[in-house]
């Protein structure tokens, strides 16, 4: 005779979410460009201006931004966020 050998485990209040307070919060890595300016609020324009700065900067190059198909390019958020950072105060 062969062993039986169960693929998926069964539902138990253990391991199932039945509360929404239990649902852990996610942590955004990806957003998509027009959703950049919301988030930093900023006017789309600057959002489009930073990011082709941050593209010319060698230290960002390649790392910003991702480009998922021809028509959808996603923000990595924190290297956004970095790209910020590094701009603060240099108007001065």
């Amino acid at each position: 005779m062969s062993n039986v050998v169960k693929l998926h485990e069964e539902p138990t209040p253990q391991n199932s979410v039945l509360r929404e307070e239990q649902v852990a919060p996610v942590k955004m890595i990806y957003c998509k460009i027009a959703t950049l300016p919301k988030l930093f609020n900023i006017s789309r324009a600057t959002a489009y201006r930073f990011l082709k700065e941050a593209e010319d900067m060698e230290e960002f190059k390649g790392r910003i931004c991702t480009d998922v198909s021809a028509t959808l390019t996603l923000v990595h958020i924190d290297t956004f966020s970095e790209f910020l950072r590094s701009k603060h105060k240099k108007y001065l």
